[in-house]
């Protein structure tokens, strides 16, 4: 990767347009380096995404005050901390920082009864994986406006005694989307609205935000659950949820509370459908074919068993979901490279918890840049 730019102990590298900040030291710091490396990028995203919201009147100044309150009132000292440091490193103001951070769960707030993200993840181990390694592929299926800015992968080495993390994101949006920590203990987020309810709670603290102090400070995948398993949920959202042994799916409810479905075997599929039979629901399928998408992995990696690393990981991963006519694909997958359904895939990861390496791509063809390796065991150094 290319070094591009340094503030204190921070560093930002590129490679295939991904920005990867790499930040050092205390919360407060790691928010100022993150800010003053990431300013240019940042700020047509606010463009972009934040600053119509506030001139159509959708976020006045009272929305303002409560969706700033909701995350940073409400956030831990370690959330806290970050966001003053963004705003430091910036010279933006406060709300700003914490708006852009809060962007999807306001969108998902906005979108109101209408559920649109379909992503989808893979997990293989133990016998289904060549060598019992923890592999884990991913697509983030959401609005095609996140292509107009670089897709970033933030890596965090905080000297509080939490744990190391990395996490994809966008600009300004630093919440564990897709994350993995020192230990290998690893959650990625898909939209649960169409099975748990589309309902937010506005006076809960965002469940995004308490994400970071998920991974900051859980090192097994026991302790994850337990987390989840002790939580209200602010959205309804769906986490896969790992570490280097074992896999699980968190399907959380912002109504009803969560269920954690386990890993029968040794291969694993999570979409945005409801899918542990305690809830006592019928299996739903989604407007961005959430079902579909669970069979055709199911069966691929059934295809696949006792072969699958990080390569083939991410050829499966690029198996695509419909034809170009809009036909499903015969023995099809989950990918989306353009907008078919609800959605598209924004970016693709693939894992290898154990070797600690990272794999992304932008799939969409005007966006394009293909699988790119990231090497945190370098950058945790």
């Amino acid at each position: 990767m290319k070094l591009v730019k340094e503030f204190k102990a921070g560093k930002l590298y590129t490679e295939n347009n991904f920005l990867v900040p790499v930040l050092e030291g205390s919360n407060l710091e790691m928010g100022e380096q993150y800010g003053a490396l990431m300013l240019d990028t940042m700020q047509p995203t606010f463009d972009l995404l934040v600053k119509p919201e506030i001139d159509n009147g959708d976020l006045d100044k009272e929305a303002i005050s409560l969706w700033v309150n909701r995350a940073y009132g409400s956030g831990s000292i370690r959330t806290k901390e970050f966001y003053d440091g963004v705003a430091l490193g910036t010279g933006w103001p406060l709300e700003h920082v914490v708006l852009l951070d809060q962007i999807m769960e306001y969108g998902i707030y906005k979108e109101k009864i209408h559920s649109f993200a379909g992503c989808t993840s893979i997990v293989s181990y133990g016998e289904q994986s060549k060598d019992g390694g923890m592999y884990i592929g991913r697509t983030l299926d959401w609005s095609p406006a996140f292509n107009k800015f670089p897709t970033v992968f933030t890596v965090r080495k905080p000297n509080d005694g939490s744990y190391k993390m990395a996490t994809a994101g966008w600009p300004g949006m630093y919440a564990a989307f897709t994350a993995v920590n020192e230990h290998g203990v690893y959650l990625d987020i898909h939209d649960g609205t169409s099975m748990g309810g589309s309902l937010v709670f506005l006076e809960r603290p965002s469940l995004l935000n308490t994400l970071t102090d998920f991974m900051s400070e859980s090192a097994d995948l026991q302790s994850l659950k337990n987390r989840f398993n002790g939580t209200l949920n602010s959205v309804s959202i769906i986490f896969t949820i790992a570490d280097k042994k074992n896999a699980a799916s968190a399907e959380c409810s912002s109504l009803n509370g969560n269920r954690i479905r386990i890993a029968e075997d040794d291969a694993f599929v999570v979409v945005n459908s409801f899918l542990n039979k305690d809830w006592g629901l019928g299996k739903r399928e989604t407007v961005s074919n959430s079902l579909r998408r669970f069979s055709n992995m199911t069966d691929r990696l059934a295809e696949k068993r006792g072969e699958v690393d990080a390569k083939m990981t991410r050829e499966l991963m690029d198996i695509r979901l419909f034809n170009e006519d809009g036909t499903f694909k015969e023995n099809g997958g989950c990918l989306k490279p353009t907008k078919q359904d609800a959605d598209l895939t924004n970016y693709q990861t693939v894992f290898d918890i154990n070797d600690q390496k990272v794999w992304i791509k932008i799939p969409v063809p005007e966006y394009f840049a293909d699988w790119t390796e990231i090497d945190l065991k370098t950058l945790w150094k």
